[in-house]
């Protein structure tokens, strides 16, 4: 392995991961991105239901449109930005999310203030409260709960500051208490709920990794097996026969020597192929052998892949995975052409991976298929686009680019 390998290796493998569900379990978390739409329509129902309760204490009816149609903006980037096309969601996005759906929030209670009655009918709190609870998917739970404890200290706050106008009185603490309550409890649920799934996926991940460990050696002893076997089926088929018949006839002719030397050149190509078999190159055999499709001739077989620098190393047991899949699912295309599907891999500092295809089938249903594993392998540290042009199909992953020290 070379130095620059080695190197962009350790750099990658030891780069540290938020500890998501969408990063950890990218394809988990898109089956649950309805819920992101479902909470922000609940949402906007309830502030509307609410200022429909609050009409004879509205001080600027005006004010009150805004703020629900500020909190349709916010509920819109949410649905938007949570996406598993967008896939992940940053820090900035998430701080976005919530800091106009807390404006929201502050245009209801100035719509109302002088004249509010009830703190606990308000929807401000409910609102933010709501998409809070499912942020932990996509952003660490310390980010989500310091976010939620902001935004329950300034509802609170704005909760506290409206005691006079309110018909039950009492400490302006329990105000802010009622107020900051259905935040923090939702946060805080959310949060439960991400972290006991985060540590799930974690320990499942352990006990793969120490079931691999223990399957390490008999895989080994399994493969030199069918290394040997293949090495006799070639000396079975082509070079025993010819020994034999040479052997029977007792004399060497011109043309025998010709073909000693081909028999041969193809053992030792096929030695050689056995030895240089990389990940990758299975892979896409076995898609393509699950498919069907004719395995062509050596040199086509082995122009599939091309990674003369051995990259695919880089790539950790989850992206692997991914990788598998999406290569899989491109090879099943009843549209494709099955010789046509090439991986190019190059740019040893931060490995670039090309995948290509033609294909008939229509825009719509490659994006369909393949965007829910593009939207993984984002999910998993990686930068990955599709392109379809002209009846080709390009499909792209790389490592973000390297920041000098």
């Amino acid at each position: 392995m070379n130095e620059v390998l080695s190197e962009t290796i350790v750099h990658y493998r030891s780069t540290p991961v938020e500890r998501t569900p969408q990063r950890l379990d990218p394809l988990g978390v898109q089956s649950a991105w309805l819920l992101v739409p479902l909470l922000g329509v609940v949402a906007v129902g309830y502030a509307v239901f609410s200022t429909f309760l609050h009409h004879d204490q509205l001080r600027n009816p005006a004010l009150a449109v805004w703020a629900i149609a500020v909190l349709v903006l916010a509920v819109v980037v949410a649905t938007i930005r949570t996406h598993p096309g967008l896939a992940p969601v940053g820090l900035w996005s998430h701080l976005a999310i919530i800091g106009v759906a807390l404006a929201s929030a502050c245009l209801f209670a100035a719509a109302v203030w002088g004249h509010n009655q009830r703190i606990q009918d308000d929807w401000g709190q409910i609102a933010v409260a709501l998409l809070l609870a499912a942020m932990p998917l996509y952003r660490p739970v310390a980010e989500v709960l310091a976010v939620a404890a902001v935004a329950a200290i300034v509802l609170g706050s704005l909760a506290a500051a409206q005691g006079m106008s309110l018909i039950i009185s009492n400490h302006p603490l329990v105000y802010a208490t009622v107020a900051a309550t259905p935040v923090l409890a939702l946060a805080f649920g959310g949060a439960g709920y991400a972290w006991t799934m985060t540590g799930e996926t974690l320990r499942w991940r352990e006990v793969a990794r120490a079931g691999q460990l223990r399957l390490e050696g008999e895989l080994r002893q399994v493969a030199r097996r069918m290394v040997a076997q293949e090495r006799a089926t070639a000396l079975n088929a082509e070079a025993v026969p010819f020994l034999t018949g040479l052997a029977a006839r007792g004399t060497i002719t011109d043309e025998d020597r010709e073909r000693a030397r081909a028999i041969a050149g193809r053992l030792r190509a096929a030695a050689v192929e056995a030895v240089e078999r990389s990940w990758l190159a299975e892979t896409v055999a076995l898609a393509l052998a699950r498919r069907g499709a004719d395995a062509g001739s050596e040199a086509d077989r082995a122009s599939r892949v091309h990674d003369p620098d051995r990259l695919e190393q880089v790539l950790s047991e989850e992206q692997r995975a991914i990788v598998g899949a999406l290569i899989g699912t491109i090879a099943a295309l009843p549209g494709l052409e099955p010789r046509s599907l090439r991986v190019t891999v190059a740019e040893p500092g931060s490995p670039v991976f090309l995948v290509t295809a033609r294909t008939a089938e229509p825009r719509r249903l490659l994006r369909s298929d393949l965007v829910p594993f593009l939207s993984a392998l984002r999910s998993a540290s990686m930068e990955a686009a599709m392109r379809v042009k002209a009846g080709g199909l390009t499909v792209r992953f790389a490592y973000p680019e390297r920041r000098a020290p």
